[in-house]
């Protein structure tokens, strides 16, 4: 039985929205927040900037497919926050709006600590994958500022540099 005009458009129109082009991905990365100058790190990152952009795109598609595997995770917007230090190790933070589910911070925790980092010179690496979690919404900051970070700054009593933060809240 023919469908009738409305009907056709009516089916279209269904399938247009069931389209994997209209879909929106688990990740999207808005961009690289460096939290330290470039230079520091151009002289801390063994391999400069191709290794840093390398290790950069790993991360990404470690992180995509850990929220790939989770699409329970609500939409959210933040920061992945991470910091690598010499022996081959880093550690990561979270700050998003809304808060992310526990299973997706530790799917997200698991993904980024495993992506072997390049290797690091005489102190650590820091900065932050701006994205956005089931969503094309960017974050509204543009800076991290994870809780750990915050309390550790007013335990200090005054702001701390990225340094001396990450001493803080990663001691050896």
């Amino acid at each position: 039985m023919p469908l009738s005009p409305r009907a056709f458009l009516a089916a279209l129109l269904l399938a247009g929205l069931a389209s994997p082009a209209a879909a929106v991905p688990p990740l999207r990365q808005h961009d690289v927040v460096l939290l330290q100058k470039g230079e520091v790190i151009a002289q801390r990152v063994d391999g400069g900037a191709d290794a840093l952009a390398a290790y950069l795109k790993r991360l990404g598609t470690a992180a995509t497919e850990a929220m790939r595997a989770n699409p329970q995770q609500i939409p959210a917007a933040g920061f992945i926050a991470v910091a690598i230090r010499p022996g081959g190790q880093s550690h990561t933070w979270f700050d998003f709006k809304p808060a992310l589910a526990e299973a997706s911070t530790r799917a997200l925790t698991q993904a980024v600590e495993s992506v072997a980092p390049p290797t690091v010179r005489e102190a650590p690496v820091v900065f932050a994958l701006r994205v956005s979690i089931w969503s094309d919404k960017p974050p509204l900051a543009y800076a991290p500022a994870p809780q750990e970070w915050r309390d550790a700054a007013t335990a200090a009593g005054h702001k701390l540099d990225i340094d001396s933060l990450i001493a803080q809240v990663w001691p050896r």
